[in-house]
């Protein structure tokens, strides 16, 4: 049908997507062998951006949203395909699927400066991400939010399937978010937070599908700090991004 949403373009996205994720797993819990492809989390942000309204193009970036900030060192990995750095794959996504989609996946890209050649710590990245979801200057554009909140809920959703499944007391609850950098306390707060953000996001405002996307997130993220017997104020007055919230979070902003 001449007027479907969905073209070549989105079967090409996701050729793409197996070639630069190829190999490449969901994080486990220490000792655990690593057994889903990555690619359902990508599939799985693709199809919650389109259940909230995305267009192609805005599906397409759903699909590639991790290419340039896990793709590079993943094929690296790979004699065979050694070579593809993180502009190339950015000359490659804006060759083949345009200036928007490649803006986007730019936009869903952490780009805090290397600190001794690794990633800037944990906090420093996640607090800078918050700052720009309300930055009033320089405004993330509705497409923007809606890539980055459907992939917020995919793992927010994820990490809450997991923890009904194996959490089955508090001890076992925080070894399984062991590995994630922040742990439980670190990673409950940033969800918490980004609701909050996202909610308050300049771009998001007079629109329905994003709110209504950012309540599926709240009660996730609700659902999620009730699994791990977390107290939501509790939560947002922890320790790893206290300075996000000394700064930022105050009763007229988020409320």
């Amino acid at each position: 049908m001449s007027d479907f949403p969905l073209t070549g373009r989105f079967l090409h996205a996701l050729e793409r997507a197996h070639h630069w994720h190829a190999g490449q797993y969901r994080k486990v819990p220490k000792d655990e062998t690593a057994t889903v492809p990555y690619l359902s989390h990508l599939l799985g942000v693709a199809s919650i951006a389109l259940e909230f309204g995305a267009s192609e193009d805005e599906a397409i970036a759903a699909l590639l949203h991790d290419a340039l900030e896990d793709g590079p060192e993943n094929i690296q990995t790979d004699v065979a395909r050694r070579g593809e750095t993180r502009e190339e794959l950015r000359r490659v996504i804006r060759q083949e699927f345009g200036e928007q989609v490649e803006k986007l996946v730019s936009g869903a890209t952490e780009e805090t400066a290397l600190v001794e050649g690794k990633k800037a710590p944990w906090s420093e990245r996640k607090i800078a991400y918050l700052r720009r979801l309300i930055d009033t200057e320089h405004v993330e554009g509705a497409a923007s939010l809606l890539v980055s909140a459907s992939d917020k809920l995919h793992n927010a959703r994820a990490i809450l399937a997991d923890v009904l499944a194996f959490g089955d007391s508090p001890e076992s609850r925080v070894a399984f978010f062991e590995r994630f950098s922040a742990g439980q306390e670190g990673t409950l707060q940033y969800y918490r937070l980004l609701v909050s953000a996202y909610r308050h996001a300049p771009g998001a405002q007079g629109r329905p599908r994003l709110q209504a996307l950012f309540a599926e997130l709240d009660r996730t993220v609700t659902a999620l700090e009730q699994a791990c017997g977390a107290h939501e104020e509790k939560v947002i007055a922890a320790a790893p991004l206290k300075e996000f919230n000394q700064n930022h979070l105050t009763p007229t902003k988020f409320n």
